[in-house]
C-alpha cells in the first residue's frame, strides 16, 4: 500500500481502478428491460428504496466486520465471512457477479501491494467476493471512510450502468448520484455500529434470476 493510505484510496476508487464493475448491472438491466426503471425517477427512487438499505442495513455493517479481520490480521475470519456471503446472495448470478469483481481487484490487489496476508488470502480464496476484497484493499484506512468508499463504489456502478441501459445524461446521472449520496451520510454513521441485518430485496433477485436467461443482454448480470 502507498505511505499516504488516503492515496491509495483515491487510486481503488478511481473509475480506472479495473476491477471490471463495468460489466456488470447487478440486475438493473433486467428492471429496465420489464419497465421498472424507465426514467431518471425511476432510478433515483431504485436507489434510496431498494439499494441503499441494503447497504445500510446488510452490506456496511458486513464490511465492517470484514475491515475489522483485515485490520487484525485474522485470515480464517475473512475466509469465513466470504463463505458466509454465498448464503445471504441468493441468487448464482448475483454471487458470480461478487465474485468475478472480488477476483479481479484481488489479483491485482497482490501486484500492486504483495504483502502476506493479502498472498495468503489470495492463494486459500483466489475467487472472493467484492465485499471482503474491499475491506482488505482498504484496511489502512478508517473503517469509516473504507465504508463509505465502498459504498460509493455499489451506487456510483449502478449509476454508470444506467447511463448504457436508458436515456439520462451525465448531468441527469450525477445529479441522482449527489442526491444518493447526501441520504448515504446521513445515515451511514449509524450504519457502523449496527449488527449485521438481512435486507429481503426480492424485486433485485427475481430481475437478477430472469436476467441469467434473457435471450439478448448487454451486461454479465
Amino acid at each position: 500500500m502507498l505511505p499516504d493510505p488516503w492515496l491509495w484510496l483515491f487510486q481503488a476508487n478511481d473509475t480506472a481502478y479495473p476491477s471490471g464493475a463495468y460489466a456488470h448491472s447487478f440486475g438493473l438491466e433486467e428492471l429496465v428491460e420489464t419497465g421498472v426503471v424507465q426514467k431518471p425517477a425511476d432510478l433515483e427512487n431504485f436507489l434510496n428504496t431498494q439499494i441503499l438499505p441494503a447497504l445500510l442495513t446488510f452490506e456496511i455493517p458486513f464490511f465492517v466486520r470484514a475491515h475489522a479481520a483485515a485490520v487484525a490480521g485474522n485470515l480464517s475470519e475473512l475466509l469465513e465471512l466470504d463463505a458466509e456471503l454465498d448464503a445471504w446472495r441468493i441468487p448464482a448470478e448475483l454471487r458470480d457477479a461478487s465474485r468475478r469483481i472480488g477476483s479481479q481487484r484481488l489479483d491485482l490487489l497482490a501486484q500492486l501491494d504483495p504483502a502476506e496476508l493479502v498472498s495468503r488470502y489470495r492463494e486459500l480464496s483466489p475467487r472472493s467476493h467484492h465485499l471482503v476484497v474491499a475491506a482488505l484493499e482498504l484496511s489502512g484506512v478508517p473503517v469509516g471512510q473504507a465504508a463509505r468508499a465502498f459504498a460509493f463504489q455499489s451506487i456510483a456502478g449502478l449509476t454508470a450502468a444506467s447511463m448504457k441501459l436508458m436515456r439520462i445524461g451525465q448531468t441527469s446521472c450525477q445529479q441522482i448520484l449527489r442526491r444518493t449520496l447526501v441520504a448515504l451520510g446521513e445515515k451511514i454513521d449509524d450504519s457502523l455500529s449496527r449488527p449485521v441485518d438481512g435486507w429481503f430485496n426480492p424485486l433485485l433477485e427475481i430481475a437478477s434470476l430472469r436476467h441469467a436467461r434473457a435471450h439478448s443482454r448487454l451486461f454479465i448480470s
